[in-house]
Parts: C-alpha cells; structure tokens; sequence
C-alpha cells in the first residue's frame, strides 16, 4: 500500500480483499466483521477503481496487513488514507494495531465521542461521499511498536466505534447502504511506512487546513516524513478539499471538528490557488478574502489560543492563461501582495511556497514543477512545499540526511537549498 500505486481492481468485489500489486507486495486490505454479528455478509462495491464496502457497524473494521520480516521493538509507523464515506456508513471510528496479540490504541490522538463520551475516536467521518457538498476524511497517524514482530504481518486496523452512523441513525448490518471505501489523493488508498528507530526529539502538533494545492501527491505526509528525518515528531491532523476558498472551509463539517481537537501549536492554511492574487488585483470586488483569513484565523485560536498561524503563498502556474492574470510573473507578484496583505492583518506567517516554484521555475534546471495540467504540483513541487514549511515550522535548515520522499537525491538536494534560500536569504 504505497503512495503513487495504481487503482484498486475488480478483485475487491471477487476475491473480497486487495492486494497491493504495484511491487509485488503481498499487503492486504480487508473488511472483517465483529464475531458477534461474523454470519452477515459486507456488500463490496468497485467504484472508479476505489474499493468500497457497505454495512460496516460497531467493532467492525477495515484492517490492513503487511507481511514483514523482521520489525524491531521501538520501529515508528506511519499510516496514511484518505476515506470517503456516505450518509449510513460508521460516523466514527479508532485506529488500533495488533501488539503481542492485543490491540492497541494511540491516546494522545483519541477524543470522546460527543453523542457517547464514554468511549472515544480518532477519526470522524461526513456522510456525504459526492456532490459540492462532500467531505473526504484524510487520516495521518504514527504510532510506536512495544514488541519486534519476526515474521508474520503488522497489523492496522480502523474499528468502527459508537455505534451511530454519519446520518445519526443506529447502524444496520442488513442494509446494503452506507457505504465507506478508500480514496486515492496523490497517493492510493493508504499508504505504510516504516520510520526506524530513531526518536524525534520534540512535538508539533499541526493542523492543515487546504484543497488540492496540499492534497495532490500527500503534501503532510511528505512535510512528516521530512521532519522525521531531521529528528522531530509532526503530529498532523488535516482538512482537505478541492477547491475550496478558506471561507468555504469555515462551512465544512470535518473543518470544525479538526479545528476543535485543539491544543494545536501551528495551523497551516491553504486558500484557494487564485484568491490572494485576485484579492490584490481588485480589493473592493474581493475584500471578503482577507476577512475569510481573519475569521478562520480566529476559528482557529479559539481552541488554540498560543497556535502560530502560517498562510501559505502559494505558485503561479502556466495553465489557464497563468490563472487569468495573464503572464506568470504578473500572477505570482499579485499573490505575493496579497498573502502578505491577509497575513499581515493579525500578524501571521507567510510560507512562501511561491517565491520557491518561481525560483526554480527561473533557473530552469528540468525540474518538472507541476502536474499533467500544468496547474497542481507535481511530486517535485509537492517535495519543495514540504520543504519550505518545514524550514518556516522549525526555523533551521537541513541537516544530516533529510528524507528524498522517493525523489532522485541531487534534485531533492536541489530543491531543499532552494526553499533554504528563499527563506534565509
């Protein structure tokens, strides 16, 4: 289950399991039933080349194994999904992995269920899996193993908890709706990484708040595993959804509820890729785009009153005719006016993600910065937004050996000097 995998195949709905074909990987993804209820069959659904199952209820889950030769006591690992969920699926649901044949929990990242406080969650899901309205759940999670394991599987689980659906309605193993299935955001489905053994020094609980510009090719996980290399521990929670201006988001459900855990000690925002240079093309047709900053901003501190808020400034792109700005150099000067005007208005942080793409854009080294469409980043451009975050979050440039996240290691040398530079310098 790697990021970059081809889709999820038919044999989901034949074989009732996936397995992870891209390398020859003999991982899995399986939907089990609780012992109680064993008898009721799931409803397998292959939509789009995402796999999805139906009637998941109370202690269900969806589990993930992947076999392993030899995993230490002390290894650190990260697992990675985004899930689509609709109206009758499980609302709520806890991340757990098998050690020594006991299934384990991470506390810091569990909350009470509001509807149930007694029992407690690590993820919250929408119920709406289409339309303008939908809502993916992104899940980033790291956890560290008690024991080694010789042999045999690691195994993650997500269970379903609480016994509500997304709608509010009790669940019902009998209904074939409600379906919840695994979505495929730059990376496919899920994706597990073994971090070793080394312990971060310090945490930093962050929260990124975005659309596709921080969702193509899995901008947090690259930004964690970076972090990770350098010796801290970024525990990220994120709201993710395409298109979507930072008024938008003050609208979404999944926004409100990451927003509420709290105890955040840096938001990363994402506004729409054209609103801060719109904003400073025409501040009296657009003037709600600073203000939608500032409210979010305040959404934000209000759960986390001592949070550092940082506006990403984000690229120019060639698509579109540069954004409708018309050259690429006009579009990136007018976003950088605008983000530092919004940031400036309570003194947040600027990321300046842009000034980075322009950069290498300029030196025009065969970096291939962007997408097939010339507009989202590519992993290059994803790998160069990590990196300048990462410098912005710590204030420290790179040593010993950061993490590549799969690139070649001169171009992703290249690109860490670059966002040091803009930075620094």
């Amino acid at each position: 289950m790697e990021r970059n995998a081809t889709l999820y195949a038919g044999n989901w709905t034949a074989d009732r399991h996936f397995i992870n074909t891209m390398n020859g990987s003999p991982a899995q993804i399986t939907a089990v039933r609780d012992k109680s209820r064993e008898t009721i069959p799931f409803y397998y659904e292959d939509v789009n080349g995402s796999p999805f199952v139906s009637t998941l209820c109370e202690n269900d889950f969806l589990l993930f194994s992947v076999p392993v030769k030899n995993l230490g006591k002390g290894s650190n690992i990260e697992i990675e999904a985004v899930l689509i969920s609709s109206s009758d699926s499980p609302k709520y649901f806890i991340i757990e992995y098998l050690e020594a044949g006991k299934w384990k929990s991470i506390p810091e990242n569990l909350r009470p269920i509001p509807e149930k406080p007694y029992l407690k969650y690590s993820f919250a899901c929408s119920g709406i899996a289409k339309g303008a309205n939908h809502e993916y759940t992104s899940v980033y999670q790291t956890f560290r193993l008690g024991r080694k394991i010789n042999g045999g599987s690691l195994k993650i689980r997500f269970r379903a908890t609480g016994g509500i659906t997304c709608s509010g309605r009790p669940q019902d193993p009998h209904s074939p709706d409600g379906a919840i299935g695994l979505a495929g955001h730059g990376f496919n489905g899920a994706y597990i990484q073994n971090y070793g053994l080394s312990v971060p020094a310090d945490t930093t609980r962050i929260l990124c708040i975005g659309n596709s510009f921080t969702y193509f090719s899995n901008a947090p996980s690259m930004l964690k595993e970076i972090a990770w290399s350098q010796g801290h521990y970024f525990n990220i929670r994120a709201h993710l959804k395409g298109g979507q201006t930072l008024g938008q988001h003050r609208g979404l459900t999944l926004t409100a509820n990451e927003i509420s855990y709290g105890n955040y000690d840096i938001a990363i925002l994402q506004d729409q890729s054209q609103n801060p240079a719109r904003y400073a093309a025409e501040p009296e047709k657009y003037g709600n785009v600073p203000l939608d900053y500032l409210a979010l901003s305040d959404m934000v501190l209000e759960y986390s009153p001592e949070c550092r808020i940082i506006l990403e400034q984000t690229w120019a792109y060639p698509a579109q005719e540069s954004g409708g700005f018309g050259d690429y150099m006009t579009f990136t000067g007018l976003l950088d006016e605008g983000t530092h005007y919004m940031a400036g208005q309570n003194g947040g942080e600027v990321s300046p993600i842009g000034k980075a793409f322009e950069t290498v854009f300029n030196e025009n080294r065969g970096i291939r910065l962007y997408d097939t469409d010339n507009k989202h980043q590519s992993h290059y451009g994803t790998y160069l937004k990590a990196c300048v975050n990462y410098i912005m979050i710590t204030g420290q440039t790179f040593n010993g050996t950061p993490a590549d996240c799969g690139l070649e290691p001169e171009k992703a040398a290249y690109l860490r000097k670059v966002a040091e530079t803009v930075i620094f310098n």
